[in-house]
């Protein structure tokens, strides 16, 4: 029998098929409320709400059930936006999903609320890359908005290697997936490796697909240098899901930004 050959796929592409698998033990409904909990201590009457790396749209349908906000979800990855309409076309969703990159943010309004979760902006590997992102946040938030995203510090990488690596999970849509990660201290790059298998009706691979995912982690004086040669101002800095403080053992900081 002849090899099945691999193809090196984009990232959030065929990874978009087992997302939801991947993402079974995130709990959105909690990061909605906490999401929630911000604007109301920031900014406590937004009607316009913009998420960024909405990815299949778990958040933006969670927070949605607060039926209070006017909302628009984008993704760059066209595969994550059409589960997303998917999932909104079984139930009365208004949300706008759309397909947008969020280093060239093409929107024709403002908005009160701007937030990106899950390290999102943790993909932005460069310098550069970082600087135009805040600029772009910059050009559609109202004066008086907030923007809130999180990211995750070296101390999270090195502990999530212990239960991430060889992660391996099965979607309904008939794809398989396997996952390696590992952390690169010197460069603080950290790489999740994903083969992802197409399968028959037999549970036989018919495909395969790689997809490498490359993050730079950031600690929280690394972000706040970032911002501070941005247009935007540093409101504060959460630990977690939480209304306490960041500080230098968080796993994953939240920030606000206006």
């Amino acid at each position: 029998m002849p090899e099945i050959s691999t193809s090196e796929t984009q990232i959030y592409s065929v990874l978009a098929e087992v997302y939801d698998v991947l993402m079974d033990d995130v709990n959105y409904e909690l990061w909605a409320d906490f999401i929630d909990e911000i604007m109301i201590e920031h900014h406590p009457e937004p009607t316009e709400v913009l998420e960024l790396a909405c990815g299949t749209g778990t958040m933006a349908l969670s927070l949605e059930e607060f039926d209070c906000y006017n909302i628009t979800a984008t993704d760059a990855s066209p595969q994550m936006i059409n589960k997303a309409r998917e999932k909104a076309s079984k139930t009365d969703s208004k949300i706008d999903f759309r397909t947008m990159d969020f280093l060239s943010i093409d929107l024709d309004k403002r908005y009160d609320v701007i937030y990106m979760v899950f390290d999102s902006i943790n993909y932005l590997l460069s310098d550069d890359d970082i600087h135009k992102f805040f600029g772009e946040i910059k050009k559609v938030l109202n004066s008086n908005g907030i923007f809130i995203f999180d990211f995750t510090t070296p101390r999270n990488s090195v502990k999530s290697i212990k239960y991430l690596n060889n992660e391996t999970g099965t979607a309904k849509t008939g794809y398989k997936y396997y996952r390696t990660t590992r952390f690169d201290r010197k460069e603080n790059m950290h790489y999740n490796d994903f083969r992802i298998h197409k399968l028959d009706n037999n549970q036989k691979i018919m495909q395969n697909y790689r997809e490498i995912h490359k993050q730079r982690i950031h600690t929280l004086h690394e972000m706040k240098s970032f911002i501070g040669k941005s247009e935007l101002d540093l409101v504060t800095a959460y630990d977690g899901f939480q209304l306490k403080p960041a500080h230098k053992n968080s796993l994953r900081i939240t920030m606000v930004l206006q």
